[in-house]
């Protein structure tokens, strides 16, 4: 994997993790705050099911954000862009469109 193509894509991962911490740290207080709502609304379905998707959010964002680091971390030691699983690189298409793949298309259903 050739150095442009390792920097392209670790400048979006460091874009998408920029674009992601302010919206999680949104969700974060929204949670918090619709925890304090649903004690005062017990009673009330529609509390819980906003806190609900604030808290599905919150999680879907977490993941996001944990496999950005992952990918980020991959950089730093040598190990990005070579798949998981097999040891072979993995395809620079594939990269340059999910650059937090961790395995290459022969091995990411198996």
């Amino acid at each position: 994997m050739n150095s442009t193509t390792i920097k392209k894509c670790e400048e979006h991962l460091l874009q998408r993790r920029h674009e992601i911490l302010p919206v999680l740290h949104y969700l974060e207080m929204e949670s918090r705050e619709a925890g304090k709502l649903e004690a005062a609304l017990a009673d009330l379905s529609c509390g819980r099911s906003e806190a609900l998707v604030t808290a599905r959010l919150v999680s879907v964002y977490e993941r996001e954000l944990n496999d950005i680091e992952t990918a980020l971390y991959r950089i730093r030691t040598g190990t990005f862009g070579y798949c998981r699983a097999c040891h072979q690189a993995i395809e620079p298409s594939r990269l340059e469109r999910f650059p937090r793949a961790e395995f290459c298309m022969r091995c990411k259903d198996v």
